[in-house]
């Protein structure tokens, strides 16, 4: 009996699956035949943002800190000084090296250092219209200029040349030697017919430095300063005199034994010319 109703739920159950696929196939070519093939279209959807997880950022490790070895200071080595030699000598250095010498170079000697120059200086007054006729142009063009020549030369032929000062001085070697005479001049101020004088009294005369040095047989450098002064007497009316001085400084190279003409001052009518010479004294 039993056996009859386990075939009989057997063959149910296979009905049963058989009309439930017969039935899934129709609905299923029932869906093919109602599909109508269209074009696609893309449809652009947002993308959203995905999810952002947040971490937490690693914390910095800290840095390791070097490690200081310090080892115990070393005593300094014994060291004997060394005692110099008393045979060894001072190296000299090289000429090669450019080092000098520990011994200082002595200056070669001077041949003129016991040498004696005389130094003369002339004040010489000149009519101009003298000079003009010797055909020396009163300012000086080119070549064409006054010099000491022609001025001795008209002491020696004329009186157109007078000399109104003068000094001298012997100087060593590079060595500077001085000349100084002066005196006390009057002049006379105000109105002698009324009794009303005024005098009053000057230093004047003449001062003359020099320095000296032999460069070469023929050649004398020399440093000069000459200085005079003098009164000149006026009308005698109104004018009772007056002081004039003069004053030359000077650096020339003189030849030896030649006068030469270094310095001048003129007016209208007169020159007044200093004339220099240097002799070197055997």
């Amino acid at each position: 009996m039993k056996s009859a109703k386990t075939i009989i739920i057997a063959a149910s159950v296979v009905f049963a699956a058989v009309c439930i696929g017969a039935y899934s196939s129709e609905q299923d070519d029932a869906a093919e035949a109602k599909v109508v093939p269209t074009t696609p279209r893309a449809v652009r959807t947002p993308a959203r943002p995905g999810q952002v997880i947040e971490e937490d950022a690693p914390s910095p490790r800290p840095e390791a800190r070097p490690v200081r070895v310090t080892t115990p200071p070393r005593a300094p080595a014994r060291t004997t000084p060394t005692r110099p030699s008393a045979r060894t000598t001072p190296t000299r250095p090289s000429a090669r090296t450019g080092a000098t010498s520990r011994r200082p170079v002595r200056p070669a000697p001077d041949p003129h250092k016991d040498t004696v120059i005389l130094v003369e200086a002339f004040m010489v007054q000149v009519r101009l219209s003298a000079l003009r006729s010797l055909g020396v142009p009163q300012i000086s063009e080119g070549c064409k200029s006054v010099s000491a020549e022609h001025i001795i030369k008209l002491m020696k032929t004329t009186d157109a040349a007078v000399v109104t000062a003068g000094a001298k001085v012997a100087v060593g070697q590079k060595n500077k030697a001085e000349s100084k005479s002066t005196t006390q001049r009057p002049t006379i101020s105000g109105q002698p017919d009324k009794k009303v004088v005024r005098i009053q009294y000057f230093e004047v005369g003449t001062q003359f430095m020099a320095g000296a040095e032999v460069r070469s047989d023929d050649k004398i450098f020399v440093e000069m300063e000459f200085e005079h002064s003098a009164i000149e007497e006026g009308d005698g009316k109104t004018d009772r005199g007056v002081i004039v001085e003069r004053q030359w400084t000077s650096s020339v190279l003189l030849q030896n034994g030649k006068p030469t003409l270094v310095g001048a001052t003129q007016d209208k009518e007169t020159g007044t010319f200093l004339i220099v010479t240097a002799n070197i004294q055997k």
